[in-house]
């Protein structure tokens, strides 16, 4: 029997998720996507690889039975994630986690429900990963590092050990973190970046090696 499964957001995120559902499938038949719920007016009734958007946010407590998942993040709308989730108006018993089959997830490392890990990352021993966190592709996150609900990782990132990022961070694609830093709750991390120092919660760090950026996380679209 599959389990009914529902994807919040229609952004490119979600096409990860999709296919991480698929090629779940393909190795034992476990979910079956009811569809995608997503504010954005012109968004409904969109079709992404066969899963159409059905609804918005606030929908979710109507399907009843389903299973959902987030996937609506970006450097415009990472902050308002623990938001979404609690619009959608479902415990956290109903978030499912999904790992990709070409993920790969060490069995001392603790992964949260809600939390998506795409295909060709590494989650290394003694990891934990929070509650509704995002990982994308080729992403390495190294031995004895925390990362907090909400949190978003980009695709290719490096996380080495002893590392702390707190809850609803977003740290941007390529970027590589050396060991026992701290990102702090709140904070971006613009892509490509180096970082070697920690980064207090709420700011903005970009580049090599990372320092502060003035202004807007927005800047970064």
């Amino acid at each position: 029997m599959t389990t009914p499964i529902v994807i919040l957001g229609a952004g490119g995120n979600s096409l990860g998720i999709i296919d991480a559902i698929e090629a779940l499938n393909t190795i034992r038949p476990t979910y079956r996507i009811e569809g995608i719920l997503d504010d954005i007016p012109e968004n409904q009734g969109r079709v992404m690889l066969g899963a159409k958007v059905i609804g918005r946010i606030e929908d979710a407590p109507k399907l009843s039975g389903c299973k959902f998942v987030n996937g609506i993040s970006s450097v415009a709308s990472f902050r308002k994630i623990p938001e979404i989730v609690r619009r959608a108006g479902v415990g956290t018993e109903r978030f499912e986690t999904i790992v990709h089959p070409r993920a790969t997830v060490a069995s001392s490392a603790r992964v949260g429900a809600g939390s998506t890990i795409l295909a060709g990352s590494v989650i290394c021993p003694e990891t934990e990963i929070g509650h509704h966190v995002i990982i994308l592709q080729n992403t390495t996150v190294n031995h004895h590092t925390r990362v907090g609900d909400f949190t978003t990782l980009s695709a290719g990132i490096t996380i080495l050990g002893y590392i702390e990022i707190g809850a609803n961070a977003f740290i941007g694609g390529g970027a590589t973190i050396a060991p026992k830093v701290k990102v702090g709750a709140g904070a971006l991390v613009g892509a490509g970046s180096v970082v070697i120092r920690d980064v207090p919660p709420g700011r903005v760090f970009a580049g090599n090696p990372a320092r502060e950026i003035a202004g807007s996380p927005h800047a970064f679209r």
